[in-house]
């Protein structure tokens, strides 16, 4: 009952600040009284009641301490204002007392304190004001000062909060003082906690000093943002369609439409729904939440001639090409060949690469070019061995170490194996090549495949170099093997050029004289030597 009837006249004290129109320029508490500076030309009697409305009255300065507030209220002021004291009419100037005659508007003389500005005998009604001197100055009851000063006496205040360092508190009275830093807190005090916004309602009761809100809806809407009402005799705080309680349950906040939204990157509320954005560099998706990246690539000379464009999400960066280095904005060639890549050691720079060479009787590895291995196209090559190490020797692919002397290697015949092709096998140097019977035709250089009848029949020859299975990896470099019906022709040639060689003898011999046959018999021997050196020299050369 105590905290309702204290609400009452909070409220109504409330209403009366409302209807009154006043608010202090200043104001202070001090123990159970506060003080109010209010700027407005009035006469003693129409400031008294403005004071009264708001539950006070004109101020009483009793003590040095309330002249202490006073020297607050009024500092740099060269203003006058009407303070609580009054010499009813029909009295007359009294110099041996205190107050000379005059009450203040409680009724009463009580004072510990005076400060007559000078001592004047009357007997009319007269009123007392003070400025920055802050002496007491009679004058008439009916000027109308610049302003008056209110007080406000409480049975009861209450405490400042404690705060934490992490946040301030602002109070605010019912009788408009605002302030940080306030001595005493008188009933019907909010305090407002920043940042979180918590309110709490001072009401200096017997059981408590401060209640949280939401309070009383009659009492500052019960500190809620919008709308309060009462439900089942609790204060409760409503918030407007699309809007939520805030964790204090009294401001509200736009409802975040966006928890359950399912955009991919950005979530902006709009009104009564969102909308979905993308970071900087994407672009929104015909469904408008996903987000695609935009290839700034495509946008042509964004980095120049020099420099090639990647494209990175959300973003991109002009780099150099490959094999060369970013020198102060321009693209220079990196030379490679410092840095010795090569097995070998003989490289060779080149705009934005290098090449790799190998020493004698050596070719690049086809699988790392930075790499050599040891070439033989022959059906024995020497061994490659450790210098340090002569008894670790290591054979080329398709090459074996020979039984009986570890320093040669030896070439594999793969076909006797039986297990390489399918059907019908050639071994070359290193390697070996599958082909296969007539009415098949030979894929992926190991399976045959019976022909269809639109490709008719033959003899399916041996496959050329694409069809070649080398277990050596140096056959690009080998010129191509000399197949069977080659080999023949060659041979059917060759006969035919020693029958025409052997008519052509004897004809010269018949007409020519026996020297000169001579000399052309031996010359057509060494043709014929010749030629038949290289048919063998071909027969060997074979594709690996």
């Amino acid at each position: 009952q105590m905290m309702k009837d204290l609400l009452k006249v909070l409220t109504a004290t409330q209403f009366l600040l409302q209807v009154v129109g006043q608010s202090p320029i200043s104001g202070l508490c001090i123990g159970n009284s506060c003080y109010t500076l209010m700027q407005n030309s009035k006469d003693f009697v129409f400031a008294n009641e403005i004071c009264e409305r708001q539950a006070g009255h004109l101020m009483t300065v009793r003590s040095s301490v309330s002249n202490d507030a006073l020297a607050l209220l009024i500092a740099n002021s060269k203003a006058d204002f009407w303070i609580g004291l009054h010499r009813p009419a029909g009295r007359c100037t009294d110099n041996t007392a205190k107050l000379r005659g005059y009450v203040w508007v409680t009724e009463d003389e009580n004072t510990d304190f005076t400060n007559w500005e000078d001592s004047v005998s009357a007997c009319s009604r007269q009123c007392v004001s003070v400025s920055s001197d802050l002496k007491w100055k009679e004058r008439s009851c009916q000027d109308e000062v610049d302003g008056f000063l209110c007080e406000y006496n409480f049975n009861k205040t209450c405490d400042p909060l404690p705060q934490d360092y992490d946040e301030f508190i602002l109070y605010k009275t019912p009788l408009g003082i605002k302030g940080e830093d306030l001595a005493s807190i008188p009933p019907g005090s909010i305090a407002t906690l920043k940042p979180s916004d918590f309110k709490v309602l001072c009401v200096a009761d017997e059981t408590n000093s401060w209640i949280q809100g939401p309070w009383s809806c009659e009492f500052e809407n019960g500190g809620c943002e919008h709308q309060c009402r009462m439900k089942n005799g609790k204060p409760e705080c409503i918030c407007p369609p699309n809007e939520e309680l805030k964790g204090n349950k009294l401001n509200c906040n736009k409802m975040n439409l966006c928890v359950n939204s399912d955009c991919e990157h950005l979530c902006v509320n709009h009104n009564d729904s969102y909308t979905c954005l993308c970071d900087h560099g994407f672009k929104l998706e015909e469904d408008g939440k996903r987000c695609r990246d935009i290839d700034d690539c495509e946008l042509p000379g964004i980095c120049g001639h020099e420099k090639v464009c990647v494209n990175m999400p959300g973003s991109f960066e002009c780099r150099c090409p490959d094999g060369y280095e970013d020198i102060q904005g321009e693209c220079r060639d990196v030379d490679e060949c410092q840095n010795a890549p090569c097995e070998h050691n003989l490289c060779e720079n080149t705009p934005g690469s290098y090449k790799c060479f190998c020493s004698d009787e050596f070719i690049p590895n086809p699988e790392n070019p930075l790499k050599c291995d040891l070439l033989c196209i022959s059906h024995e090559c020497r061994a490659l061995c450790d210098p340090y190490k002569p008894w670790q020797c290591t054979c080329p692919e398709g090459y074996i170490m020979d039984d009986e002397n570890a320093t040669i290697c030896v070439d594999i015949n793969e076909c006797e194996s039986e297990t390489f092709c399918p059907q019908l096998c050639n071994n070359t140097f290193g390697g070996y090549v599958c082909y296969c019977h007539e009415g098949y035709y030979l894929k992926d250089k190991y399976f045959c495949v019976p022909e269809s009848p639109e490709e008719g029949s033959g003899t399916a020859p041996i496959p050329t170099t694409d069809l070649v299975f080398p277990t050596s990896p140096y056959s690009t470099d080998i010129p191509p093997v000399v197949t069977a019906g080659g080999l023949l022709g060659i041979i059917v040639c060759i006969v035919v050029m020693i029958i025409v060689l052997f008519f052509l003898g004897h004809h010269i011999l018949k007409h020519g004289g026996k020297g000169e046959a001579s000399f052309d018999q031996k010359r057509s021997n060494r043709e014929l030597h010749v030629d038949l050196q290289q048919v063998t020299t071909d027969k060997y050369i074979r594709r690996s």
